[in-house]
């Protein structure tokens, strides 16, 4: 890619929301949008309480951003995510400006049920769809398919 220092960073959920990130990591600038295939976009946790993870599916894709971030910004990230215990990171491929680049990203760990979002974590992330000029229906659907049973979210 180039030869900036720092990590490439795939944002997929509430990370798309610019202004969330720009307060909880204000060095770390967008890079640009992408498309990571092969995975689909889910709801973990709980219904009321579920947050956004991906897992990978054949002919799956998911709209993400991609931001460069320094350490300062990861270790924000890391105690946001929960990680080590709710989110684990993984280093993807994804096509980036005609090349293929390589992100870190976060995954939950396994274990957690399928449920629906809260208003609130949902809107965020919706947020984050309208910055990145994202179709909004790829998030309805991951809602949808998430919502075990009663959901938090209409869509």
């Amino acid at each position: 890619m180039d030869k900036e220092t720092g990590t490439i960073y795939l944002a997929y959920g509430s990370n798309l929301n610019l202004k969330q990130m720009a307060y909880r990591c204000p060095t770390a600038r967008v890079l640009g949008s992408a498309k990571l295939t092969g995975f689909r976009l889910l709801f973990r946790g709980g219904n009321g309480g579920a947050v956004a993870t991906i897992e990978k599916q054949k002919g799956g894709s998911v709209p993400v951003l991609l931001w460069r971030i320094t350490p300062y910004d990861e270790e924000a990230l890391d105690r946001y995510e929960g990680y080590p215990h709710l989110y684990r990171k993984e280093t993807v491929k994804v096509r980036f400006k005609g090349q293929w680049v390589s992100a870190m990203v976060y995954i939950m760990n396994e274990g957690k049920p399928l449920g629906a979002p809260g208003r609130y974590y949902y809107e965020v992330i919706r947020q984050g769809y309208m910055d990145a000029g994202f179709d909004i229906s790829v998030l309805n659907k991951a809602v949808r398919d998430s919502a075990a049973q009663e959901t938090a979210v209409e869509v």
